[in-house]
């Protein structure tokens, strides 16, 4: 009985983290919405359930990057204490990349997943951009080169 004990406090703590994230960090706060916004728009378009699942794991990694991006945002504030060092700000910098990796993941798998149904839903047609015959993802393509030319500007634009 104390195993089960000791493994519902730990359940009991891991939910704190997960609630205190949600409550306390903005970007989670807008993660979560958006979660379920997709999540419920795959129920009303019938996606099929291979594409749930890639849509279940894209959200979720971004749920879990943005917590252990929150971990390592408080664990460097502890260690600082109100102190500003170049290697603390490189280390926030760098989780905060890891979420917005997931993040643009979690859209082109979005794009190629929705885009159709939801096209065809809402129009009653079939979607120009789905997979051509030589089984090509041209909205990816045009999605994945339009994410790395603005990250690519935004990068010049700091350095000048």
């Amino acid at each position: 009985m104390n195993e089960w004990r000791r493994l519902k406090k730990s359940f009991g703590y891991a939910l704190e983290g997960i609630i205190y994230t949600v409550k306390t960090q903005r970007n989670m706060q807008i993660h979560v919405t958006m979660a379920i916004l997709v999540l419920l728009s795959g129920f009303w378009l019938q996606i099929r359930k291979e594409d749930v699942l890639l849509v279940f794991f894209s959200v979720f990694l971004v749920l879990i990057l943005e917590t252990i991006n929150t971990a390592i945002e408080k664990t460097i504030d502890f260690v600082a204490q109100g102190q500003i060092h170049p290697l603390a700000k490189i280390a926030k910098d760098v989780a905060a990349g890891a979420v917005l990796f997931s993040v643009i993941l979690a859209v082109c798998t979005g794009t190629v997943i929705y885009a159709a149904p939801l096209w065809e839903t809402l129009h009653g047609l079939r979607h120009p951009l789905t997979l051509s015959e030589r089984g090509g993802y041209p909205l990816l393509f045009v999605s994945a080169v339009l994410i790395i030319f603005l990250l690519w500007v935004f990068i010049r634009r700091d350095k000048t």
